[in-house]
């Protein structure tokens, strides 16, 4: 048998590519088949996958995860270093891998088993997208705020504890795309324990995106999907939410559209959340919940008693040497002026010396990018010593030079 997205022979499953969401149900269709034929093994081969995208790779990864554990054994065959390094084989455990943290949260599937391991993740994928790309006001907090409900959406109710999850940036159509899957009861029977007893699994997850809807007041408001729903609306983004047999579509702020029928394995109902921000896009945060507005724990945290924002720039893990770092520092700040409107202070106490390129691409590029009575009005400098100071002034006047000899042609 072969289709577009995989070919099959006998117990060996050639994957076509990892960037179609097919896969996924053609994948359960062929893993049925085994299953029907009491077959305990299959041979993965992956030759023509060269990139995946989350919302093929996280439910397939944590179909194979399931499946191990219920005594299928999978072998992988020609399994690339990208494949190796995003976890396809095994999920990145939040708890057992804090050194590949470090070097980043996204383009890696992981494996959350509490609300601490969400809460580790949802940081990090916050301040990684802040430090690498710039985002229009609202993004980052509507990105924060539906993270977190779905994330714990599946330690409260999937039945399960644990889920799967794995972002990325894709820079060529600016968007943030996201996938939560989890091997849980579903939509369906978590609310069939409600009051609101759906009818059918499209009803159920037509029921899960309203306001106020959840399986028990007591656990929570049940505003985590329609909180999500809304900020993917405002943004006009993507969002399929799969969930048992039904799957339920919204694209670009138009009506939503479900559909039912979709393959499921025998003993796993699951669901996965994919969605994707467009983050060149501003988002009301206020108009999509409601009139209600989050807190923004990090800009409080950076406030100074004068209530601006205040960088220590000591305090950065990235240093004050490298391009990199003053590339990421850059971004944030961006993005953190974009959320508060309020102006930013680069605080360089204890520090004794800087990299020229670090100073360039930190200070130089913002006054190019604000213009210098712009960044005089935004921005401040504090606690420089004599050497910073001339390598800061150095790289902002040939900065200047660069902007004007440009606009002289």
């Amino acid at each position: 048998m072969k289709t577009s997205y995989l070919e099959v022979d006998n117990n060996e499953i050639i994957f076509q590519n990892f960037k179609d969401t097919r896969v996924v149900g053609e994948f359960i269709k062929v893993l049925n088949g085994l299953i029907e034929q009491r077959c305990c093994s299959a041979i993965l081969n992956f030759k023509n996958v060269k990139e995946a995208f989350p919302n093929v790779c996280v439910p397939i990864a944590g179909i194979i995860e399931n499946l191990s554990y219920r005594g299928i054994e999978f072998d992988f065959y020609y399994q690339s270093d990208y494949l190796k390094q995003i976890g396809i084989k095994q999920p990145f455990n939040v708890s057992e891998n804090k050194e590949v943290l470090k070097n980043g949260s996204l383009n890696k599937i992981w494996r959350f088993d509490t609300p601490e391991d969400a809460y580790v993740l949802v940081d990090l994928f916050s301040q990684e997208l802040q430090q690498k790309i710039v985002c229009e006001k609202g993004v980052i907090e509507g990105f924060e705020w539906a993270i977190n409900e779905v994330l714990d959406n599946v330690v409260q109710h999937s039945g399960k504890n644990f889920g799967y999850v794995m972002g990325q940036i894709h820079n060529s159509t600016k968007h943030v795309v996201f996938c939560v899957y989890d091997t849980g009861q579903g939509i369906y029977n978590s609310l069939l324990k409600s009051e609101h007893k759906p009818q059918s699994p499209s009803e159920a997850i037509k029921l899960a995106v309203r306001e106020g809807v959840t399986r028990d007041k007591k656990i929570g408001q049940g505003n985590g999907l329609w909180g999500l729903h809304q900020i993917v609306r405002e943004n006009l983004g993507m969002l399929n939410i799969t969930s048992g047999p039904s799957c339920y579509k919204l694209k670009n702020g138009d009506e939503p559209k479900t559909f039912d029928n979709i393959p499921q394995l025998p003993y796993d109902n699951g669901c996965t959340i994919d969605f994707q921000l467009e983050y060149n896009k501003p988002i009301s945060i206020s108009k999509a919940l409601g009139g209600y507005q989050p807190v923004n724990f990090n800009l409080e945290n950076l406030e100074n008693s004068q209530g601006e924002v205040e960088i220590k720039l000591r305090d950065r893990v990235s240093g004050v040497g490298t391009r990199v770092s003053g590339e990421k520092i850059r971004n944030e700040v961006i993005n953190l002026y974009n959320q508060s409107n309020r102006s930013i202070v680069f605080d360089f106490s204890s520090l004794k010396i800087i990299s020229s390129s670090f100073a360039d691409e930190l200070i130089g590029k913002l006054v190019t990018e604000y213009g210098f009575y712009g960044f005089n009005n935004i921005f401040k400098l504090k606690n420089m010593n004599s050497d910073i100071q001339s390598i800061v002034q150095r790289s902002v006047a040939q900065r200047m030079i660069e902007s004007f000899g440009e606009q002289s042609h």
